[in-house]
C-alpha cells in the first residue's frame, strides 16, 4: 500500500510541476521572472511557516548542521535554480525549458564521478548520452527558429545552469533531513532563508516587485504558479516519505512529457510542440529516468 502512495504522489508531483511550469510561462508574458518568484515565495513562507509553528512547536528538531543545510538549500535550490528556470521559461518557453531541466541526474551523476570517485558503469554512460542527445535535440529546435536565435541560446544557457543548480538542492535538502529535523521545519527554513536572500537581493539593486506597475491580467497565472510549486513540494516529500526513491524519482522525471503535453493542448499561441521536441523531451526523460534508478539502486 505504501508503494501505491508514493506512485500516486510522484505522478502527482510530476503533474503539478507540469502545471507550474505552464502558468509561469504564461505568467512572464508581460511581467519579470523576478516577480513571479517573489509571489510564489511569499506564498510558500505563509503556508509552510505557520505549519511548522502549529504541527511541531516547541520541538522543531533543529541542530547546527540542519540549519546550515536547509540555509544552503533555500539560497542553491530556491534562488538560483528557480530564478535561472523562470528566467529560461520566459526565454524559450515551458515545453523547452523543462527537458533541460531534467538533465540534472546527469550533472549529479557527473558530480558523483568527479568528486567521490564513482565509476561509469555502460548503464549511466548510456543514460548520460541519452540525455545529451535529448537536450542537443531540444536546443536544434529552439535555434532553428533564427529570428529569435540570440534570446534562444541565452535561454538554453540560463536554463542549463538552473538545472546545475537544481541537481545540487537535494543533496543539502538530504543532509539536513538526515539530521531528523521534520519535514515541514525544513521547508520552513528553506523558504525563510531563499526569501531574505531574493528580497535582500532584489532591494539592494532597486527591484523589488511594485504591485501597482505588474500586469493585472497575469496575476492569477502567478497565484497559480505560487499555489502550484507549494502543493509540489507537499506532494513530493509525501512521495519519498510513502516509498522507496527508487520508484519516486524516475516517475518524477516523466514532467517534461506532461508539460509538453499540457503546452500543446493549451499554449499553442505561444508555443509551438514539435516532433524534434517531443521526441528530445523523450529521450532525455528516459536517460534521466535510467540515471535516477541506477544512482538509488
Amino acid at each position: 500500500m505504501s508503494e501505491i502512495s508514493a506512485i500516486f504522489f510522484a505522478f502527482l508531483a510530476a503533474l503539478i510541476v507540469a502545471m507550474t511550469s505552464v502558468a509561469v510561462r504564461i505568467g512572464t508574458q508581460k511581467n519579470r521572472s523576478s516577480d513571479i518568484l517573489a509571489v510564489v515565495l511569499i506564498v510558500n513562507l505563509i503556508v509552510f511557516i505557520p505549519l511548522a509553528f502549529l504541527i511541531h512547536h516547541p520541538n522543531y528538531g533543529l541542530t547546527y548542521r540542519s540549519i546550515g543545510a536547509f540555509i544552503v538549500a533555500g539560497i542553491v535550490g530556491t534562488v538560483l535554480a528557480r530564478s535561472l528556470y523562470y528566467e529560461g521559461i520566459r526565454h524559450i518557453g515551458a515545453s523547452r525549458a523543462e527537458p533541460m531541466k531534467a538533465s540534472n541526474p546527469m550533472i549529479a551523476a557527473i558530480a558523483a564521478v568527479i568528486l567521490l570517485g564513482e565509476t561509469l558503469s555502460i548503464e549511466i554512460i548510456i543514460g548520460i548520452l541519452m540525455i545529451v542527445t535529448g537536450v542537443a535535440l531540444v536546443s536544434m529546435e529552439i535555434t532553428s527558429r533564427k529570428e529569435k536565435l540570440k534570446g534562444s541560446l541565452k535561454g538554453i544557457m540560463i536554463t542549463l545552469l538552473a538545472s546545475f543548480f537544481y541537481a545540487l538542492d537535494p543533496v543539502f535538502n538530504k543532509v539536513g533531513l538526515e539530521e531528523v529535523t521534520p519535514i515541514l521545519v525544513g521547508l520552513a527554513l528553506k523558504a525563510a532563508a531563499g526569501g531574505i536572500v531574493f528580497f535582500a537581493y532584489l532591494w539592494w539593486n532597486g527591484k523589488l516587485p511594485i504591485l501597482s506597475k505588474m500586469d493585472s491580467s497575469q496575476w492569477k497565472w502567478m497565484l497559480i504558479a505560487a499555489v502550484c510549486n507549494t502543493c509540489f513540494l507537499i506532494a513530493y516529500f509525501l512521495a519519498i516519505s510513502s516509498g522507496p526513491v527508487t520508484i519516486v524519482f524516475p516517475i518524477m522525471q516523466t514532467s517534461p512529457l506532461l508539460v509538453a503535453g499540457i503546452s500543446f493542448l493549451f499554449l499553442q499561441r505561444l508555443e509551438r510542440v514539435t516532433v524534434r521536441l517531443l521526441v528530445g523531451a523523450f529521450v532525455v526523460v528516459f536517460g534521466a529516468s535510467l540515471l535516477t534508478f541506477l544512482s538509488l539502486s
